[in-house]
């Protein structure tokens, strides 16, 4: 696997360039596409407000909020159908080229996400949900390890207190699945700390009192405790899993990221989860395909996430699977 940046650029310069002065001249075109609607737009609004704050039944206000979402809607919807196809042709010419530079074993379907069975099999998240979808699932072998990673974004319906129903979260991020090497038969769920850390041994109680996720972990790793709460329905197998120096690389790794981090250990394979607030594979159209500070960061977010094979030491097979 290459991470080597001065080789990226070699790589930018001699096969991506090229390609990428035709896509750069697609965005600057979707550029002046969108801000010619945005202006077009307003100048419709404007009228719009005009001509309904002469009309009695409608104050000013409320002229002017008619206006403006009519006017934002109708740019979302030009904006959508305008970039739609830049990022299909980004995700092409970018994040697959990146792949391939990477592991050229490695897979990619830009349209296709792990399976609702694999987000339910790792027991990350219990809330029911009413809306599954992802994209850009990279799939293969790294280091001889199976891997199955995307961007996936899961989502539940919910009734406001006016009545209304609205969209919200469960999940939204880095999705991971990836074979391990110690073969268990009990489940580990690892999710991040909140409870304790901000009530203390009243947060503990609460964790204990967490039925649902099965029996509360306590691990003699101070730091790791620190960034986590583990549940396990077999506190020794538990511990057999959490090794001293996997709980080492997981802090690590925890600390390198900066971000809440969620791991299950369940049917002999490692689930992982990251979120994110904003898709990790989509193009930012603001920015020029030709600087190669903005390729190098889809680079080394690839890097970071399949280097989690290498961090975890799923790769040095110590333990036989029967």
């Amino acid at each position: 696997m290459k991470t080597n940046l001065a080789s990226l650029m070699d790589y930018y310069y001699d096969s991506m360039y090229p390609s990428l002065k035709v896509l750069e001249e697609k965005r600057l075109r979707t550029l002046f596409t969108l801000k010619k609607a945005a202006l077009i737009l307003c100048g419709i609004a404007v009228l719009l407000f005009l001509f309904l704050s002469q009309n009695a039944f409608f104050k000013p206000l409320h002229a002017a909020l008619i206006s403006a979402i009519l006017a934002f809607l109708a740019f979302m919807f030009v904006y959508r159908h305008e970039s739609a196809g830049y990022g299909m042709l980004f995700k092409d010419q970018v994040i697959e080229k990146i792949i391939h530079f990477l592991d050229p074993s490695l897979s990619y379907d830009k349209n296709n996400s792990v399976s609702e069975h694999e987000y339910q099999q790792s027991e990350l998240f219990l809330e029911s949900y009413d809306r599954f979808s992802g994209n850009d699932l990279i799939y293969g072998k790294i280091e001889g390890v199976d891997v199955r990673f995307c961007d996936l974004h899961v989502e539940k319906k919910i009734r406001t207190k006016n009545g209304q129903e609205e969209w919200s979260d469960i999940f939204k991020g880095l999705f991971f699945r990836a074979d391990f090497n110690k073969n268990f038969h009990s489940k580990v769920v690892i999710l991040p700390d909140i409870a304790e850390r901000n009530l203390g041994v009243l947060g503990s109680w609460i964790q204990g009192m967490n039925i649902q996720r099965g029996e509360l972990i306590k691990l003699d790793h101070m730091e790791f405790e620190k960034f986590f709460v583990v549940y396990g329905s077999d506190q020794i197998e538990s511990r057999y899993i959490l090794s001293h120096t996997l709980m080492e690389h997981i802090v690590q790794f925890r600390k390198k990221i900066d971000k809440p981090l969620y791991l299950s250990f369940i049917d002999s394979q490692l689930f992982l989860a990251l979120h994110y607030n904003k898709p990790l594979f989509e193009p930012i159209l603001s920015r020029s395909l030709l600087e190669f500070d903005y390729i190098k960061d889809y680079f080394e977010l690839l890097v970071m996430i399949t280097s989690i094979v290498t961090e975890f030491k799923l790769n040095e097979k110590l333990w036989s699977k029967r």
